[in-house]
């Protein structure tokens, strides 16, 4: 046996008999390495320590922690150099990146390469160790599901079943077989969220079959599904929710998946989905230029059984109902006082192409009257003059309106987008008369009570 190979049974049977799992720090300055360990070690850890990204490798290959604390700013290999290689030895070794000077697109390429998650300096002793509990938490399932045979991405059985299950293979209801998709490779999109403000970014990262689409919080352990049963708001947006992890503002971003009929993915975001020029474009855009791989399996649509219709609002002028149909389709009809007045407009799957170009573009909007009563409430604070349309009390304002009807389309999106949280294309045919997120949620609640 060789000297490597004994040092490495000796860290195994010690860390065995202590039961402690074993960390490497691994920072340029002595004292963050040295009081970083010692913070882990009074908090039951077992640590090590490197001084760059080649030591760091090397004690990575020697030993195999079972978790990293990495510095992103360090002669030779930075950070993230150092991350790619780590993982590459290690797969199952979880990394933290911790940085006083990161950004946005450090943080996104960091857990883009694989990193659980970045903390910045000055760190408190909560946040050390509870991210190393999550960051092991995560480590230990993806070992539990390896071992039995499921994907490595700590999705638990009973969220997994929500993907295959919800009676779509009842005759009655099964369309037809489109197969499943995911993307090719990971990618990231950045933006601001519209309602928090926040700077923020997007991963998407494509997902084995019979995974489904999930939101995951950056650096987060648990998962949220992409499906009606999840849903804990729709004020002024689609927000889902399950345990710690949450996702808010989704319907965009969900309308492009439906389109391109994307059915396993795994998105990570801080929270809120980035608004970008809110609309979908940016997310087609990405989808075609990153390709799709399809996966095939069974993937079946939803043929609606029969018309479907929900009190809306308690209105008179509001409704909202869908009815059996050979394709999928969405009629809105929209009416506002001026400057707005009066816009309809139909829209027909007839693939994703039509969706790219004829309701993606379409951009989210609100009015100067709102805009205080929305700020009161804690939203829009990530409003900009290039991310919505404003209008005010006679015109337009900040903007050129991009098709005559652009809100009757938009509000075709918020459609498109929130009735795939049924977990499924849909064949049928939609007709709204000013309705919302509230009545969409509604109405694939009621759908899904019809399965």
């Amino acid at each position: 046996m060789s000297a490597g190979e004994t040092a490495v049974a000796r860290a195994n049977v010690q860390r065995k008999m202590a039961d402690k799992p074993l960390v490497l720090v691994v920072d340029d300055e002595s004292a963050i390495c040295s009081s970083l360990a010692g913070v882990l070690k009074d908090e039951n850890f077992e640590t090590i320590c490197a001084s760059d990204g080649f030591e760091a490798l090397a004690k990575v290959t020697e030993f195999q922690p079972d978790l990293v604390f990495l510095d992103i700013w360090m002669p030779g290999w930075d950070g993230i150099e150092t991350l790619a290689k780590i993982k590459q030895a290690a797969p199952q070794t979880e990394v933290i990146m911790i940085s006083g000077h990161a950004t946005i697109a450090n943080a996104l390429e960091a857990i883009k390469r694989g990193a659980f998650d970045l903390i910045e300096k000055p760190f408190t002793i909560d946040t050390i160790v509870s991210t190393a509990a999550m960051a092991l938490e995560r480590r230990r399932t993806a070992k539990r599901n390896k071992a039995n045979g499921e994907p490595e991405t700590g999705f638990d059985e009973p969220r997994r079943r929500l993907f295959r299950h919800d009676g779509i293979l009842s005759t009655g209801l099964k369309g037809r077989n489109l197969g499943q998709r995911t993307l090719r490779e990971s990618v990231v999109l950045y933006g601001q969220g519209l309602h928090s403000g926040m700077k923020s970014g997007l991963v998407l990262e494509p997902l084995p079959k019979d995974s489904g689409i999930h939101f995951v919080q950056m650096g987060g352990a648990s998962t949220v599904p992409v499906h009606v049963d999840f849903v804990e708001s729709t004020g002024f947006a689609t927000t889902i929710r399950s345990g710690a992890a949450s996702a808010a503002t989704i319907e965009h971003l969900m309308a492009a998946l439906h389109a391109y009929r994307i059915s396993n993915l795994l998105l990570k975001c801080n929270g809120e989905v980035p608004i970008l020029d809110g609309s979908a474009a940016q997310f087609c855009k990405v989808i075609e230029a990153t390709g799709i791989e399809e996966q095939g399996g069974d993937w079946f649509e939803i043929a609606v059984p029969e018309p479907i219709r929900i009190a809306s609002g308690g209105s008179d002028t509001e409704s909202l109902m869908i009815e059996p149909a050979d394709v999928f389709s969405v009629s809105y009809e929209l009416l506002y006082p001026a400057p707005v007045g009066r816009q309809d407009a139909l829209f027909v799957m007839d693939g994703p192409e039509a969706f790219r170009d004829q309701v993606a573009p379409a951009r989210t909007f609100g009015f100067m009257r709102d805009v205080e009563k929305l700020q009161r409430a804690g939203l829009a604070a990530g409003g900009r003059l290039d991310n919505f349309i404003l209008i005010g009390e006679d015109r337009v304002i900040n903007t050129e309106l991009r098709f005559a009807n652009e809100l009757a389309r938009h509000k075709i999106l918020d459609i498109v987008g929130d009735m795939f949280l049924i977990g499924r294309p849909i064949r049928g045919a939609v007709r709204a008369v000013m309705t919302g997120h509230s009545d969409n949620v509604q109405l694939v609640k009621e759908l899904r009570a019809r399965l």
